[in-house]
């Protein structure tokens, strides 16, 4: 007796859906958005809010759980470290799938799969800021420039020597 059973085939296998679905969430993770049919996005909409929500708690399991998704461990600390503390306010519904025009080559329906709340990517506590650079004197420049050029003429010449 055949069951029904939740969940999208998208015309492959299972092994297929599996990395589709992972490569997917990790282009998420890395980049803040992603562009994909409608039909993807709703089906990677719920694994990757259940990742949020484990990434919420941070605990040593979760990121293990984590990673099973995940290819990278720089994912999965940008997902634990960077995203999910910026996402703590929320207790559900992290992502927002919005519809965009139909693509040009096959007529898919495409969609544009993103995070509800504006998530910065970047981690602002390792962002060093500016430096401003001091301007070296004309002497000084020549100085290390003529250095480089004799460092150049003496390999060189050692090249030379072994032919």
């Amino acid at each position: 007796m055949k069951k029904s059973v939740f969940g999208r085939k998208l015309g492959r296998n299972t092994n297929q859906r599996k990395a589709l679905f992972r490569s997917l969430i990790a282009a998420l993770v890395e980049q803040g958005q992603i562009k994909t049919t409608l039909a993807k996005a709703k089906a990677v909409k719920a694994e990757a809010e259940k990742l949020i929500t484990k990434a919420k708690k941070g605990t040593l399991t979760d990121k293990r759980v984590i990673f099973r998704t995940l290819p990278k461990r720089s994912l999965v600390n940008r997902l634990v470290e960077q995203i999910a503390p910026q996402l703590k306010e929320r207790k559900s519904g992290y992502l927002r799938i919005l519809k965009l025009e139909e693509r040009k080559g096959d007529r898919a329906k495409m969609a544009l799969l993103s995070f509800v709340d504006e998530v910065s990517l970047e981690n602002p506590a390792t962002q060093e800021p500016p430096k401003k650079e001091e301007k070296a004197s004309p002497e000084a420049v020549t100085q290390t420039s003529e250095k480089k050029l004799a460092t150049r003429r003496r390999k060189n010449d050692q090249t030379n020597k072994e032919k």
